[in-house]
């Protein structure tokens, strides 16, 4: 098998035990918020660095998805205010770049996208939908180290 093929049979085998463990041990950890971090991390390129970029800018996103829900009650707006709120969350997503290590605008708009799709507005559902997030870019490079390892013993 090339690497490619090893690294997708890795991925499939860590996705199953994860979606399996977490419906035995019920962990209330979205495995979708999860499978989007994955993707984030092999399109950051993979290995340290793209888990470092996924982590950081994915639970960025989730931070902007809580200070946005934070502002808009505390002004009370409705569906105007929430639009612009939610305008002005997403530049504040592309801004952020500026930063080398919030660059990965991708995982950063992933994390926000989870976020609201979680519908996180307390510090416990955020923290919920990064441990999700953090897991998923986890297993990527758990894959792709699985993947190395069982590569270098073919040869």
């Amino acid at each position: 098998m090339n690497t490619v093929t090893v690294r997708a049979v890795m991925v499939g085998v860590l996705i199953a035990v994860w979606a399996w463990a977490a419906d035995v041990a019920r962990l209330h950890v979205s495995l979708w918020a999860g499978v989007i971090a994955l993707g984030c991390y092999f399109a950051a390129g993979g290995g340290p660095s793209g888990l470092q970029k996924t982590v950081v800018a994915a639970l960025s996103g989730v931070l902007w998805v809580l200070l946005a829900h934070a502002v808009r009650v505390a002004i009370g707006g409705g569906g105007v205010v929430a639009a612009l709120i939610l305008g002005a969350t997403a530049c504040a997503l592309v801004l952020q770049a500026r930063l080398p290590f919030l660059s990965f605008t991708a995982a950063a708009f992933g994390g926000a996208g989870v976020a609201l799709g979680l519908g996180v507005d307390t510090v416990n559902e955020a923290i919920r939908a990064g441990v999700a997030l953090a897991v998923g870019a986890v297993l990527g490079f758990a894959a792709d180290r699985l993947a190395g390892m069982v590569g270098a013993r073919r040869t």
